[in-house]
C-alpha cells in the first residue's frame, strides 16, 4: 500500500488558549518571589522568642571577672552568626571602660558557641546582631 501524505490538523483556538506555554513563548518573570509565610506579628513573636532563648543561653556562660568584687558594668557587643548558630565574629561596640569586663563578655561568646540557631525567617533578615551584656554584683544573703 502506498503511503499517503496528509496535512497536519490545525489545533482549535480553545486548545491553543488553554495549552501550557512552550519554553520559547513563556515570558521570564522579572524576579522570583517566595511566598510570604506568616504575618508581621507572627514574625515579631518568632524573633522575640528566639532573642529570649539566645539571652538565656548566653547568660549561662557569663562569668563575672574574679578580680572585680563590687563593680557593675555594661558592654555592648556585636556578633555575627551563621545559619546553624555558630558565632562567626564578635566585637565590642561600647566598652565598659574596664578591660576585664570587656574580655569577660568576649569570652562568654566563645564559651556559648554555638548558640540556638536563628529561625529561618530571622536569618533571612540578616545574621548580625548587637546586644548589651550587663555584669551586676549579686547581693549576698
Amino acid at each position: 500500500m502506498p503511503a499517503v501524505q496528509t496535512a497536519p490538523s490545525n489545533p482549535s483556538i480553545a486548545a491553543e488558549a488553554t495549552a501550557m506555554p512552550s519554553p520559547q513563548t513563556a515570558q521570564e518573570a522579572p524576579r522570583s518571589v517566595a511566598p510570604v509565610l506568616g504575618t508581621g506579628e507572627s514574625m515579631q513573636r518568632l524573633r522575640t522568642t528566639w532573642q529570649k532563648e539566645l539571652a538565656a543561653h548566653l547568660d549561662k556562660y557569663k562569668r563575672y571577672p574574679g578580680d572585680r568584687s563590687h563593680q557593675s558594668a555594661e558592654i555592648v557587643i556585636k556578633f555575627e552568626l551563621d545559619r546553624t548558630g555558630h558565632v562567626v565574629s564578635t566585637d565590642i561596640v561600647k566598652s565598659s571602660g574596664d578591660q576585664a569586663f570587656d574580655d569577660a563578655a568576649l569570652a562568654m561568646m566563645r564559651r556559648a558557641d554555638p548558640v540556638p540557631p536563628p529561625p529561618p525567617l530571622v536569618a533571612d533578615e540578616g545574621l548580625s546582631f548587637s546586644m548589651p551584656i550587663i555584669f551586676r554584683v549579686k547581693p549576698r544573703n
